[in-house]
């Protein structure tokens, strides 16, 4: 593209998201893409261009449309959401498509038939709080449009938005309510319910024999059970008298979850056998009926109160996982009895998920209030450990090398306590891999996934160090096992496999894994995208795509990314960095 083909103007944008798309992917591949694709010819795109709009991407299970006026944008949102919501009356629930839409206002950038900048951006990360058939906007927006749109404002607050330096008033559109009836509309009482948080039912659990004791024991576990998980700030627990109206009572999960008003329901059973009993759990989808997440647990009863105590907490750390972090259920944090330390560390965790400077310091604040509870948790030192070394390596401390050597510390405090603890092993790796320590990084991850071989963050990383290592084609195997063992991966996944593909001269597989990164998190994946283009020898699209990146991130130079290059070859990273440089990179 030329300087010419580049221009920048006010718009309006529409950001959508399909609600469970890769949960109807699993179901039914074939059918889901092509009600997808049916749906997005014969309603979406009409609808678009009769407001005088454009799409101008598509993400698989979204899109981005580019309107010339506010008004414009809100009516063809409202009327997408209001005919989708009329076409799913007729259609089973496990055939309904739903969009989450996110609608902003601002300056963009367009460049040939793409667009850029803060107000796709802004659209772009106010979209995941709407709900399912539902629209949010920022305040600016509600200011323009405000009754000149036959709708409502609902006001959900001041919301901070990723990679957004300032906190956002955002508003949810609703209907307006009329003395008449009103028709259907993308508010739709068909749509899924619409709730802030995930909603629990833990049911009595079931005594598999005669024994009173054990039948003390299962109502203790599921008063507990309920007792701990009401304290979990993002989930909501159904009460403990209207769980109990089930003991006794054969039901599904299905049922039981209608009656509640719950979206996941949790069963159990209790077995004792002389000094042993046995506990299970599972976490089922009270709509879908899938199982989600399970667990049998195996303890001497010498004291049947600490056991109940261990197990309790053992169930909870995991459900957590399950309900905030998606397939990351597999994780088995079992961090400390003290309830405290717990609390923290379940923060901690949360924060951790989101990678930026940002996130990462109120994670280390987390983790530290966890260990001071608790300083014999091995689990938690490993957290700490994994925080200090991806701070260390993106710089993000003013002291790196004391950043990197509490690192090591914690990592190796762990393994003291216990040689065992997968996540000390991955932070070992990852400061190995900062000291340019390949050999020893992929050793550590080896053994790291070894011990907990479902732990999709953990393939992730070892695929990244055996990226640097140049062992690119088991890189590709690591970064595509991370993302099976987690469908609904983080975006940075994309990223490792698509830096994976690209050291292994797949160019064409990682420019579209690599494309599909920087739509999950714009901006994200240029780097590599860049360089896959000019080791292919197309200049022209290597600063077409530099261009993009300094539009979405005006920040990033070469030498900022050059140190976080932890390359075995360094003529690799010579290379690498001349060719940025040689896009028009600063």
């Amino acid at each position: 593209m030329t300087g010419q083909d580049i221009q920048r103007k006010l718009a309006a944008i529409i950001a959508a998201d399909m609600v469970g798309f890769s949960s109807q992917m699993q179901a039914d591949e074939v059918g889901t893409l092509d009600r997808l694709k049916r749906l997005h010819t014969e309603l979406i795109v009409p609808e678009i261009s009769a407001h005088r709009g454009r799409i101008f991407k598509t993400m698989g299970d979204g899109f981005l449309a580019e309107f010339a006026s506010a008004i414009d944008a809100l009516n063809c949102a409202v009327a997408v959401q209001h005919a989708i919501g009329v076409r799913n009356i007729s259609l089973p629930d496990n055939d309904q498509i739903w969009f989450r839409m996110g609608i902003n206002i601002g300056d963009i950038i367009v460049d040939g038939d793409d667009v850029f900048g803060d107000g796709v951006n802004i659209a772009a990360r106010l979209e995941p709080l709407a709900h399912a058939g539902g629209i949010v906007v920022p305040g600016a927006f509600r200011t323009q449009t405000e009754n000149k749109v036959d709708v409502a404002f609902e006001p959900i607050g001041r919301q901070k938005l990723k990679n957004i330096a300032e906190p956002i008033e955002v508003y949810r559109v609703v209907e307006k309510s009329t003395a008449q009836t009103p028709s259907p509309s993308f508010t739709s009482t068909t749509a899924p319910k619409d709730v802030s948080k995930p909603v629990l039912a833990v049911l009595p659990f079931d005594n598999m024999s005669a024994d009173p004791e054990q039948e003390h024991l299962g109502d203790g576990i599921t008063e507990d059970l309920i007792s701990s998980l009401s304290q979990i700030g993002h989930i909501s627990v159904v009460s403990r008298n209207s769980a109990f109206t089930f003991k006794n009572r054969a039901v599904s999960a299905h049922d039981a979850g209608q009656e509640l008003e719950a979206g996941f329901v949790i069963t159990g059973s209790l077995r004792k056998s002389g000094n042993r009993i046995r506990v299970t759990a599972q976490l089922t989808d009270a709509q879908t009926e899938a199982h989600l997440w399970t667990a049998r647990y195996d303890r001497d009863l010498e004291d049947i109160f600490a056991v109940q105590d261990e197990i309790t907490l053992t169930i909870a750390t995991a459900l957590q996982v399950e309900l905030t972090e998606g397939e990351q259920a597999k994780l088995r944090y079992t961090t400390t009895d003290n309830v405290q330390a717990w609390t923290s560390f379940m923060r901690g965790l949360s924060l951790f998920r989101t990678v930026s400077a940002d996130t990462y310091r109120h994670a280390r604040q987390c983790f530290e209030d966890a260990l001071a509870e608790d300083p014999n948790s091995a689990q938690i030192h490993a957290m700490l450990a994994c925080v200090h070394a991806i701070e260390g390596r993106f710089y993000w401390t003013k002291d790196r090398n004391r950043t990197l050597q509490l690192a090591k510390e914690h990592a190796d405090r762990a393994l003291a306590i216990d040689a065992d603890t997968a996540d000390a092993w991955g932070a070992l790796g990852y400061w190995h891999m900062c000291e340019l320590r390949l050999d020893e990084s992929i050793a550590a991850y080896a053994r790291a996934v070894e011990l907990a071989p479902d732990h999709a963050d953990l393939h992730a990383l070892y695929a990244l160090a055996l990226t640097f290592a140049e062992k690119a084609d088991a890189a590709v195997q690591e970064a595509q096992t991370a993302m099976r063992l987690n469908p609904l991966d983080p975006g940075w996944y994309c990223g490792v496999l698509g830096h994976a593909l690209r050291y292994a001269g797949r160019f064409d597989d990682s420019l579209r894994i690599l494309s599909e990164y920087n739509q999950q998190s714009p901006g994200f994946g240029l780097v590599d995208m860049v360089l896959t283009y000019a080791d292919m020898g197309d200049n022209q699209q290597a600063r077409t795509h530099a261009k993009s990146l300094l539009a979405n991130r005006p920040n990033f130079t070469v030498a900022n990314w050059e140190r976080t290059q932890n390359c075995a070859n360094r003529q690799r990273l010579v290379t690498d960095r001349q060719h940025l440089i040689d896009a028009g990179l600063p």
